[in-house]
């Protein structure tokens, strides 16, 4: 019997199909919410699948040799890693050693078809969970998918979908007052924050749009995942401030600003090429603007006002 999983992520259709049956979440996994992350990203049209997944359970991992390094990330408490990228050929080699979710997935030049090869499940034989795709690899994915073909760019920064359907996206660095910001919003206006941490840009029909995704970042009061997008209307970069204030700033300024929040696939020059490409035609056509703001409700409505 084929399981069949459609996702919709940013109006990207991906499809994940195996032969091995899904496995129900665990109740560790039910009391943590996982499943809000994620539920309303799940797919039932018939729209063409734009990537395509297969998941096979073996077991015993393929080894993969003659692969040269890309990238590897590491877990920023204890230094273990977390996952890496290999490359051979045009091909693509993801490799998660993380416990209890060892895996390899082989990834095609253009990023749109997968090979997921995952280990049996713990008492549970020769089943996989959506979220075994989701978490991280569907991330790094899309993320190259987007840059290579043009489609969009992730931003570390929160997306909100205010009142007149328009999207406001406030970006920062660390410590700058993103969770801060998504707070304000969540609590005291009736906005929709989208996320706060990832937000996916992407330019349809000439116009800029703010999609949620299902990564989130620490702020857990709406954990259940926001499926929804709005066209950008003004994109802030943010800080904390003595009092609430704003400054339209230039386009050079903003892409210095921008740049950092991004998470560009540096290892490929075309890549980065279109990636920097998109910023520069965002930043043209978006207003920016350098926001100081207090730790209170009036940020709200001293936004809306700009």
């Amino acid at each position: 019997m084929k399981t069949i999983v459609k996702l919709k992520i940013a109006d990207i259709i991906i499809e994940a199909k195996s032969k091995f049956g899904l496995q129900a979440l665990t109740e560790e996994e039910e009391r943590q919410r996982v499943a809000e992350r994620f539920n309303n990203f799940f797919y039932n049209g018939n729209g063409k699948p734009d990537i395509r997944i297969k998941v096979e359970i073996v077991n015993k991992l393929p080894a993969i040799s003659q692969t040269k390094h890309i990238f590897t990330t590491y877990h920023f408490q204890d230094g273990s890693e977390n996952w890496r990228l290999l490359k051979k050929g045009s091909a693509y080699i993801y490799k998660s050693p993380l416990k209890e979710k060892k895996q390899v997935m082989l990834v095609n030049g253009s990023f749109d078809k997968v090979t997921a090869y995952l280990l049996p499940k713990k008492q549970k034989g020769k089943v996989w969970q959506i979220n075994d795709i989701i978490y991280d690899f569907l991330q790094v994915l899309l993320i190259n998918y987007f840059a290579l073909h043009k489609k969009g760019i992730f931003v570390h920064s929160i997306g909100v979908k205010d009142l007149d359907g328009l999207g406001l996206l406030f970006a920062g660095k660390s410590g700058a007052g993103k969770s801060t910001t998504a707070r304000i919003w969540h609590k005291h206006s009736k906005a929709m924050v989208l996320n706060d941490d990832r937000i996916i840009v992407r330019k349809l029909n000439g116009r800029f749009f703010i999609y949620g995704s299902p990564w989130h970042g620490e702020f857990s009061d709406y954990l259940e995942s926001r499926i929804e997008s709005a066209p950008l209307k003004k994109l802030f970069f943010i800080h904390h401030a003595p009092k609430n204030s704003v400054r339209v700033i230039s386009q050079k300024w903003a892409f210095n600003l921008l740049y950092p929040a991004l998470f560009p696939p540096f290892w490929d020059k075309g890549c980065l090429e279109n990636t920097a490409s998109f910023c520069q035609d965002l930043l043209k056509n978006v207003t920016c603007y350098n926001l100081g703001f207090v730790n209170n409700k009036r940020v709200i409505g001293f936004v809306r006002k700009i």
